[in-house]
């Protein structure tokens, strides 16, 4: 293992002798132990690590008294005149008056600043001497982890749990001055219960003399217990009153990203670190896209103030756009939820650390639930995403009573608050706006904690909340009243407990209620879902990257206030997934799988009967991205059952919604197919060909036109239509710059396939050589019926050969041949050939232009409106070159008929061709599109 990654330093791994010094061995086990990643890294890639995706934020010397009560992301005025600290400059020795004793150093920041971070980057960097020189010994605790010791100890024997090498190290004796070359971190003081008055923590000298784990820290701070070490605490801002002023010698605080080049900075070294470590273009195009976005100091600039939110930037950009077919199931929800847990994992609401003992109902994420979620859940329902501080007041905090409530919404208050909700001054820009109002940080946000509001339950009816109360109270006394009634029954008559069996209904009561609580649940994400007002809007996926990289392009004269929340009702649906279930357990929101059953149930219903009714590609594309958050799949098979048709045609195709498309249709039985899969104009390339693979395989009519395969491309559909079990019958290349060489590998599938009937290579940069190799190859292949190879480059000659080898075809009955380099001659050849045969008497239709030899073609109009709707996109010189072409045909032709009904005729296909062009002209100066009836 001679590498070096994560700070691991070669020298522990490229010798073959026993490592016996305690403090190398020390040093050793800290890089391992400190170069783990959490489970929410591991599911980006193998190859981030600390060193090479850390970003260090503004370290500033400030006194928390200076700013108290402020805003974190309203500091960027205040902090631009101060200078900034790095790490190694936190113990700087002119800073120390007392050079016999060590210095404390507290850092404070809000949630999601990366205190945490910060010292797990110093750590590593100490165990690779590039920090910290100074220290020979350097001992980082936890004081989550410290608060729950429950037997006193020993500062040594306190070391020595943890750190069993350092058991007799000699730097904790309290010997001479051996601990200045000591340096503790306690990391997130926040959660420990610390008490300085010398009546309730008694003074202590002594290293081996066991005490209480706070006593401990509180005798350290005191510099009553080894002076001469240093220590560096960490702790969020509503702790920092916890130590008394006198025993810190400085206050650092962590203030984040503050300006657009230090989140870049954070972005390029998470997103260029994609395709195996190697810089792809798409990463550096999203980071520049992500720059512009920033410098407009957009919301998202003020989210990622906050590194956490810049962590959740790159985790949900990264699964839109990096997903491939090796990528563990990831999905939004679940991002969102490990969001949750990495910065509110297991704690409790807490004041001066004190924990109470109902720990469910005082967990923090849960007061979030029940205040923010509270206030999310009414922007959801009336359509608004900036809140007035009444409003704020009223829904965060506004029902609290007792002090020890009061204490908690201070807390949260100056903790937490801040890290969901920012001001944002509306002034002059909104009319119905008064000044300052909140919105959320991350407008996704708001949908997600609305979600899980009601998925908790917590939207509870007056009738809902008085019957669980009521059967609470009664389930708990219902086994002593029936032991009681067994006795008494004995002396009084039965017939007077009558009355108290109703007693036994009430819970049943209850159970009713919930159901149908769980039941309207439900009925609002289907109706949610399925908004009638949302049809038009774009996909939610697009919609959540917008918001990320920002409109580029036009924008919209006059700012909207109001918008969709359409991702509501899917994080509703992702919470239920039992990933997600089991995250929000740690957090202490418990979800119960009865609950999942009976939501799951009446949802069925709602989805099935909605996906019967034709849904906008848009609005197909979310109930896809539903079922797949869903990961349920059953009901993802059951509603599928009721789809016969997927139109996803102009929807932007991502990397993740190729994976979604192909994930859902796998929970399919094998024996289901879809009549059409239509995936015309959706941005698809041939990488995310192959992550749509799995879906081909339930389609018996593909469309891929108007996408951005090429050549290799048609290496991936000659495989997919030599699958033995292939059952695609038609499909659609149209307007996909194949050319001779992707041609030639695609009819490779000819002699192999049984299923295909209608083979579409319209515009796709065929020439003579093709259409000479499709006459070899039509005999392979029996079952074919028609082929469109218009508007390409044939020849009159290649084209003659192809029509007689579909002369000779037993199926084929319809060639397409317009707009290709033909002739008046090789047209009038083409027509002659297409004629019946004389022994079989079938005709092969051939569509080479309006017009027949003197007659009209009876297939004029399906030719002009396949060019009318495609003028747009292809090149409109050639187009007006052919449509003149066929102008010229038709006026000769109207020349040759004496007949006054045969000239009308001509002159009424003529008048659409005229209209046409003009349409044509004037589209190429307002660009509006072309297009007949």
């Amino acid at each position: 293992m001679c590498y070096s990654i994560s700070g691991f330093n070669p020298r522990f791994f490229c010798t073959h002798e026993p490592i016996t010094d305690p403090i190398e061995i020390h040093k050793q086990k800290l890089t391992l132990w400190f170069s783990h990643l959490p489970q929410e890294e591991r599911q980006f890639g193998g190859y981030f690590s600390p060193e090479t995706m850390h970003v260090q934020p503004l370290i500033l010397e400030h006194h928390p008294d200076e700013d108290r009560g402020l805003s974190p992301f309203k500091e960027k005025t205040s902090i631009a005149t101060r200078p900034s600290l790095t790490v190694e400059q936190l113990f700087d020795a002119n800073n120390n008056g007392n050079k016999a004793r060590g210095l404390n150093v507290l850092v404070y920041g809000a949630v999601g600043t990366g205190k945490s971070t910060v010292v797990r980057k110093l750590v590593l960097d100490w165990c690779a001497g590039s920090v910290f020189s100074q220290f020979k010994l350097v001992l980082p605790f936890s004081c989550e982890d410290l608060s729950h010791l429950s037997k006193p100890t020993s500062l040594r024997d306190l070391v020595g749990r943890k750190y069993m090498h350092l058991r007799r190290t000699p730097y904790l004796s309290g010997d001479y001055d051996k601990a200045k070359d000591v340096l503790f971190i306690f990391n997130g003081m926040e959660k420990m219960k610390l008490d300085f008055r010398i009546g309730s923590t008694e003074l202590c000298s002594d290293p081996n003399e066991a005490l209480s784990s706070g006593a401990v820290v509180v005798n350290l701070l005191r510099k009553y217990l080894l002076p001469e070490a240093s220590i560096l605490v960490t702790t969020r801002l509503s702790a920092v009153d916890m130590v008394p002023k006198k025993y810190i010698n400085r206050y650092v605080q962590i203030c984040g990203f503050n300006d657009p080049d230090r989140q870049r900075s954070y972005f390029t070294s998470r997103l260029l670190q994609q395709n195996e470590g190697k810089p792809g273009k798409a990463a550096e195009t999203l980071i520049e896209m992500l720059y512009l976005n920033l410098q407009r100091e957009s919301q998202l600039a003020t989210a990622c103030f906050l590194p956490s939110y810049c962590w959740l930037t790159c985790a949900t950009l990264h699964l839109l756009h990096f997903t491939d077919t090796k990528s563990p199931i990831r999905t939004l929800t679940g991002i969102y939820t490990s969001f949750m847990r990495l910065n509110f994992g297991g704690e409790v609401i807490t004041v001066d650390g004190n924990v109470s003992s109902q720990e469910q109902q005082n967990s923090l994420m849960l007061y979030v639930v029940r205040t923010v979620g509270k206030l999310a859940f009414d922007g959801v329902t009336n359509k608004r995403s900036s809140f007035s501080a009444e409003e704020l007041e009223q829904w965060v905090g506004g029902k609290t009573k007792t002090d020890e409530e009061l204490q908690q919404l201070a807390v949260f208050r100056t903790d937490v608050l801040d890290f969901f909700l920012v001001s944002r001054d509306y002034h002059g820009m909104d009319p119905e706006s008064d000044g300052k109002h909140y919105v959320f940080t991350v407008p996704a946000m708001q949908e997600y904690l609305a979600a899980l509001y009601v998925v908790l339950g917590e939207n509870k009816s007056v009738l809902e909340k008085l019957t669980k109360e009521v059967s609470e109270a009664l389930g708990q006394a219902s086994e002593d009243i029936t032991s009681l009634l067994s006795i008494l029954s004995k002396i009084i008559p039965f017939r007077i407990f009558a009355v108290f069996n109703l007693l036994k209904l009430f819970p049943k009561l209850f159970e009713r209620v919930s159901s149908h609580s769980k039941g309207r649940i439900a009925n609002t994400m289907a109706a949610e879902m399925f908004r009638s007002e949302d049809s038009f809007n774009e996909d939610v996926l697009d919609q959540v990257e917008q918001s990320l990289l920002g409109v580029h392009g036009p924008q919209p004269q006059e700012e909207t206030y109001t918008r969709a929340f359409e991702l509501y009702p899917i994080f509703m649906g992702g919470l239920l997934h039992y990933g997600n279930r089991r995250m929000l357990d740690q957090l202490g929101c418990s979800i119960k799988s009865q609950t999942v059953s009976q939501i799951t149930r009446a949802l069925r219903k709602h989805l099935i009967k909605e996906s019967q009714k034709k849904q906008p590609p848009e609005e197909l594309m979310d109930l896809l991205v539903l079922l797949y958050e869903f990961q349920n799949p059953r009901l993802t098979a059951e509603v599928l059952q009721s789809i016969k048709t997927i139109n996803l045609s102009t929807v932007r195709m991502t990397p993740h919604k190729c994976f979604v498309l192909s994930m859902v249709l796998s929970c399919t039985s094998s024996s289901f197919h879809l009549n059409e899969l239509n995936l015309s104009s959706c941005h698809i390339t041939p990488e995310l060909l192959e992550m749509l693979w799995p879906a081909f395989r339930h389609t018996s009519n593909l469309n891929l036109q108007f996408n951005s395969l090429g050549p290799e491309s048609c290496i991936l559909l000659r495989d997919l239509l030599l699958e033995p079990n292939c059952t695609i019958k038609s499909i659609q290349l149209c307007d996909n710059y194949l050319t001779d060489t992707g041609i030639s590998h695609l009819l490779e599938a000819l002699s192999g396939n049984h299923s295909l009937r209608r083979l579409y290579l319209m515009h796709t940069g065929l020439g003579d050589q093709s259409a000479h190799l499709l006459a070899e190859r039509l005999g392979q292949h029996n079952m074919l019926q028609e082929l469109n190879v218009a508007y390409n480059n044939i020849g009159d000659s290649a084209a003659l050969t192809l029509v007689d080898a579909c002369r000779e075809h037993p199926s084929i009955h319809t060639v397409h041949l317009y707009l290709n380099q033909l002739t008046d001659v090789g047209k009038q050849s083409l027509y002659v050939r297409g004629g019946p045969r004389v022994k079989e008497g079938r005709r092969v239709k051939v569509l080479a232009s309006v017009t027949e030899g003197s007659d009209i073609s009876e297939d004029w109009h399906p030719i002009l409106s396949v060019i009318g709707k495609n003028s747009l996109s292809w090149d409109r010189g050639r187009v007006r070159e052919q449509l003149q072409v066929f102008l010229k045909d038709l006026e000769w032709g109207r020349k040759q008929h004496p007949s006054f009904w045969k000239k009308m005729h001509f002159r009424r296909v003529e008048s659409v061709v005229r209209q046409m062009l003009r349409l044509l002209e004037k589209s190429s100066d307002t660009g509006t599109g072309t297009g007949i009836k």
